[in-house]
């Protein structure tokens, strides 16, 4: 998780939002898992859904991929969960990258009603309970207007706004590093410019440098040749691999552009390095 979450204040604060707005609120962290909620307890038609194993499977699913399209659209947009209800969902992007969601759950359009209970028993009958077991807890979720969910929706990038203003929703910034220094590692030999880590990570360009400089002391172009000549010099004195291979090894595999990038930071060809033993 590369999101720090003041879970007290943050369970205060959705409180405050549920006793404005009445709708349930959820925020997740950027691996998809629950911080915290309020109501702590889900209407009775989502416990019923999860305490199968199915069920419980199909709402992460869902969850998951709410969560993976906030990240993509970068904004709040409504949807329709697996069960048949309204939600909406907005991520926490401080800086250009995604440390969270909040989630507005469990909604039912009212000048729909029938037809939306009608459509939540389509789904969830007979897996998750008999037709008036279903009927009955979705007759208990809460409706709100077309108007009232677009706005809810609108109020999700506010509600966000304010987490990351009042530093309930921080970068956890050692995790952050290491999350990108193992992927470095482990993707040495292929392509690690700026755009790649920032596709993978879901950050800024501004956010990546800020975090490479604070963590590894240089840029990240820098920390990513400072690592593959690492690894050459490693290999270099430990193994009797070839030149040549060894460009590949750490993702430079143009033989001639590896020994000027070689000597530019080491001072030395490669195979004068290799006799050398240091």
């Amino acid at each position: 998780m590369i999101g720090a979450f003041d879970k007290g204040q943050l369970y205060d604060l959705l409180k405050d939002f549920y006793t404005v707005v009445g709708i349930r609120i959820s925020v997740f962290d950027d691996e998809y898992a629950p911080v915290t909620e309020y109501p702590r307890s889900a209407p009775d038609l989502c416990r019923m859904i999860r305490r199968t194993p199915e069920g419980n499977k199909a709402c992460e699913e869902c969850d998951r991929a709410a969560c993976e399209r906030a990240k993509k659209q970068s904004a709040a947009h409504v949807y329709t969960c697996h069960a048949g209800l309204t939600e909406a969902i907005t991520p926490l992007n401080p800086g250009g990258g995604v440390i969270g969601y909040a989630i507005f759950a469990h909604m039912i359009p009212e000048e729909d009603r029938e037809a939306a209970i009608d459509e939540v028993v389509r789904r969830c009958v007979p897996r998750y309970g008999t037709e008036a077991e279903i009927r009955r807890a979705a007759e208990h979720i809460a409706t709100q207007s077309q108007e009232r969910i677009l706005a809810a929706a609108k109020l999700l990038n506010a509600i966000a706004a304010y987490l990351i203003i009042s530093g309930l929703a921080v970068w956890r910034n050692e995790d952050f590093s290491r999350q990108i220094d193992r992927y470095i590692d482990e993707n040495i030999t292929g392509d690690l410019d700026t755009d790649t880590l920032c596709s993978r990570f879901y950050v800024s360009r501004t956010k990546l440098h800020t975090v490479s400089v604070r963590s590894f002391g240089m840029s990240i172009a820098k920390y990513i040749a400072h690592k593959r000549i690492e690894k050459a010099c490693r290999m270099l004195r430990e193994s009797s691999a070839t030149v040549t291979d060894i460009a590949a090894a750490v993702g430079v595999p143009d033989y001639n552009y590896f020994c000027k990038f070689f000597r530019k930071h080491v001072g030395m060809s490669p195979g004068a390095y290799r006799l050398r033993g240091v």
